[in-house]
């Protein structure tokens, strides 16, 4: 198995529709493509370069603790599990086998 098909297969089976032809991933309006490299050493996610708490995306979603449950029951690999920030937000992070790193949060203030 190529990383390319590993890493949606990751994808895949924590509920994003993956293209494996193309490399988009989606999910509830949630999209981005994966693409593979020929070099590894490319290869560079926000984290740990530019921070404990850096992450290569971020997205708001309604629901967050039911998709972190969700996502756990999956078997993701967690960057950070859910917790409410000093900024008014409930988040958590998951990491994929390329080591990026995908936020997810809602506000505690809406």
């Amino acid at each position: 198995m190529s990383e390319h098909e590993r890493t949606l297969r990751y994808y895949g089976n924590l509920g994003f529709s993956c293209d494996e032809s193309f490399g988009f991933v989606h999910r509830d309006g949630f999209e981005i493509i994966i693409h593979e490299t020929k070099n590894t050493s490319d290869i560079r996610p926000n984290y740990p370069s530019h921070g404990q708490d850096a992450l290569d995306i971020f997205s708001m979603v309604n629901g967050v603790e039911s998709l972190y449950e969700e996502f756990k029951s999956k078997g993701a690999e967690f960057r950070y599990q859910l917790r409410i920030t000093e900024y008014g937000m409930k988040e958590f992070a998951i990491q994929d086998p390329d080591g990026y790193s995908i936020g997810f949060g809602e506000s505690l203030n809406d």
